[in-house]
């Protein structure tokens, strides 16, 4: 029980690390600030458990070389973007259909 509320908190100081650093940070820095956010020495363990909470936690994003950022950051109209061409793409195709059999 104390693990799944330990890793929230652990997980929550790391949003926040990278959410005040305002872009992402390498590895090895994001957990260096957690540990010191949430007052504790850095110990393989922790750092470990950290990274491991790191990855399972869909709030994260791993960008390569060792980056880490968040989810929040992606930006947000490309995916509305690419959805809404789909759906006006799909939209003329059947309108083009029904018009054809018409």
């Amino acid at each position: 029980m104390h693990t799944g509320v330990m890793a929230m908190q652990v997980t929550d100081a790391a949003y926040d690390v990278l959410k005040e650093h305002g872009q992402p940070m390498e590895v090895q820095d994001l957990l260096d600030e957690t540990l010191r956010k949430l007052g504790q020495d850095r110990e393989a363990r922790q750092v470990a458990r950290i990274y491991t909470d790191i990855n399972l936690d869909v709030r994260f994003q791993y960008r390569g070389n060792s980056m880490w950022g968040l989810k929040d950051w992606l930006p947000k109209a490309v995916a509305k973007g690419s959805t809404s061409r789909a759906g006006s793409d799909d939209d003329e195709d059947n309108g083009d259909t029904e018009e054809d059999e018409g």
